[in-house]
């Protein structure tokens, strides 16, 4: 068994001070001699293995590593996995069951992931908990709104295209390979009600391409 991040078994520590050399300076290693490098086991080529799993309502390609070790975070055995991404990066998960399989446990982060997703797009795109007001019921109402115009967005743009969605044309900055966030679905559907808006009062007239252009960039810049 090895050890994770400086967690070991019981007893290790005392072993270690037993075991210790005569005339050695300094003191002896907290986490004893079988403490392991993430960033090592994460740049190896070698002991990599591909799984296919669900995340994001898709299914993803994968390399990992996986190997139990133990933790003074838990207190056990601990299974843990070292995922890389496309673009050469790596994350590490654990689980404390570690019967539990590798895509049992990747399945369940892509899923909890997309719970902080929400909350942070229901707080940054929507305001949630900026309201002022004064009691705890006007408070639980005011999150009900938020989430509720956060799930009539996702809903109006499930069957919307991903070039639809995300056209940051006006964002040379910007990705524009990257997924549609949920501001930019908002931001998609905004820019329709408007344009339909004044399009509606628009004359027919030779100048009326025109207009539709200049009122185009002006909802581009207020949206």
């Amino acid at each position: 068994m090895i050890a994770l991040n400086g967690s070991l078994p019981a007893g290790t520590v005392a072993e270690t001070r037993a075991q210790r050399k005569p005339g050695h300076a300094g003191r002896p290693r907290i986490y004893g001699t079988n403490r392991i490098s993430l960033s090592k086991r994460a740049g190896q080529n070698r002991g990599w293995e591909t799984i296919v799993y669900r995340c994001r309502g898709g299914e993803v390609t994968r390399q990992y590593k996986t190997f139990l070790a133990t933790s003074r975070l838990t207190g056990g055995v601990i299974r843990v996995v070292i995922v890389k991404f496309d673009n050469g990066g790596w994350a590490t998960y654990f689980c404390t069951k570690a019967e539990v399989s590798v895509r049992d446990i990747l399945e369940t982060i892509a899923d909890r992931w997309v719970i902080e997703e929400f909350f942070h797009d229901t707080k940054e795109v929507w305001g949630a908990g900026q309201q002022q007001v004064r009691n705890v019921w006007s408070n639980i109402g005011c999150w009900h709104l938020n989430m509720w115009m956060y799930t009539l967005v996702e809903m109006c743009s499930w069957e919307s295209s991903q070039e639809e969605l995300s056209d940051r044309s006006d964002r040379p900055w910007d990705n524009p390979d990257r997924r549609p966030s949920h501001a930019d679905k908002r931001r998609s559907i905004s820019h329709k009600m408007l344009q339909n808006q004044f399009n509606v009062v628009l004359p027919d007239t030779p100048e009326k391409q025109q207009l539709q252009s200049l009122i185009d960039h002006l909802i581009r810049l207020a949206a």
